[in-house]
């Protein structure tokens, strides 16, 4: 109950010191007030001699009389300002409304959205509490306030490095990794753990960060399953192709059978193949919708996603990936002219690149289309 009267009192001194001004309405200052007009009234006299004495002309006499008598009906106040057009019963009836209606939309939406219902719970109880109630975000706090006053005990930053993790928060959560690291031997599992959550707050790029800890991680353990698999990504991320499917056969090929990390591997070098052969990269829907078509339904479908392809190329002609996987495309498709103008349009494109230009100098040798052509030579 005591809770209830303080939130009462508290709303209703907000309240008052937001509506007071609109309720009282000031008298205007009359002896400041005839003091200023007092200045004014000297100085229309002060024009008048000045005219008189030659000093200034008729008419610049004249419009600083009006601008002085402007300034005048300003200072005047309210008594000659435009009226307001607010009653005191208005503005009584305004506060009055403001003090009944804001509390009581306040409580209305706590009592259909809030729950009142459920005891307090002070800050220390809630976490000495935090683990037998699962609460994460308690937890998280009690070993953040353990590592403002210990922030040499590695084993906090690694209790809460996983648990930014989980919450979506990589950034701190390699924040915390790093912390770990400069207290604490380094571990391949733990620099892997640490790799990998940069990656993910590149949102999948494997950065030059994340590659040193994993090649850290791999002269530890050269076998670490975690390390091989996001060096293959950053190879397949370099245009390292052969590479990357070299590093992930082999994991393969070394691994148990009945590893975790399988499906995701297998499913990289699935994608890799499918770029490189140069098919349409597709969805788990379209690949769904492909199935219960024909053959010849099917290429038709194949057709418009390559053809959709070229069109996006033409609006965002930077992207040489894209070009070199429509001039695959077209030879899977039986079209070695309109390739061969995709690889053209590359050149064209990146024609002050010369890594770029030897990439696509390469695909045209894959692809038996010729050499470079006649602009894109230096």
């Amino acid at each position: 109950m005591l809770l209830w009267v303080t939130f009462a009192i508290m709303t209703a001194a907000a309240l008052a010191a937001l509506l007071w001004p609109v309720y009282r309405r000031a008298a205007p200052e009359a002896g400041l007030r005839d003091a200023e007009l007092a200045v004014y009234r000297d100085q229309l006299g002060e024009i008048d001699r000045d005219e008189a004495r030659g000093l200034i002309g008729s008419e610049e006499a004249a419009a600083t009389r009006n601008e002085v008598a402007r300034r005048m009906l300003a200072a005047a106040g309210p008594d000659m300002a435009e009226p307001s057009c607010s009653s005191p019963g208005a503005r009584r009836a305004a506060v009055v409304s403001a003090f009944v209606g804001i509390p009581a939309v306040a409580l209305s939406t706590y009592l259909a959205f809030g729950r009142p219902d459920l005891p307090g719970l002070p800050q220390a109880e809630r976490m000495a509490m935090a683990v037998e109630r699962s609460d994460m975000d308690a937890m998280v706090a009690k070993v953040e306030a353990h590592l403002a006053d210990n922030p040499r005990d590695a084993q906090g930053w690694l209790v809460l490095a996983p648990a930014y993790r989980g919450m979506g928060r990589y950034g701190d959560a390699a924040e915390a990794f790093a912390h770990a690291l400069a207290i604490a031997p380094a571990t391949a599992d733990l620099l892997t753990d640490f790799g990998e959550v940069l990656v993910l707050a590149d949102e999948g790029l494997v950065g030059a960060k994340a590659r040193d800890a994993f090649q850290q991680a791999l002269a530890l353990d050269p076998e670490n399953a975690k390390a091989l698999f996001y060096r293959g990504l950053a190879e397949r991320q370099d245009g390292k192709h052969q590479q990357a499917l070299a590093t992930w056969q082999s994991m393969l090929e070394h691994g148990p059978a009945d590893a975790a990390w399988r499906p995701a591997v297998e499913r990289q070098m699935a994608s890799l193949a499918r770029e490189q052969s140069g098919a349409p990269q597709l969805s788990e829907q379209d690949i769904a919708r492909a199935e219960e078509l024909d053959d010849g339904e099917r290429e038709v479908m194949i057709r418009g996603m390559v053809d959709g392809l070229a069109k996006r190329l033409e609006q965002e002609g930077q992207d040489l990936q894209g070009w070199l996987r429509l001039a695959r495309a077209r030879m899977v498709l039986g079209e070695p002219e309109a390739a061969d103008a995709a690889l053209r349009s590359a050149e064209h494109h990146f024609s002050a690149d010369p890594a770029s230009l030897e990439r696509i100098a390469e695909t045209r040798d894959a692809l038996s289309l010729g050499g470079r052509s006649e602009e894109a030579r230096p």
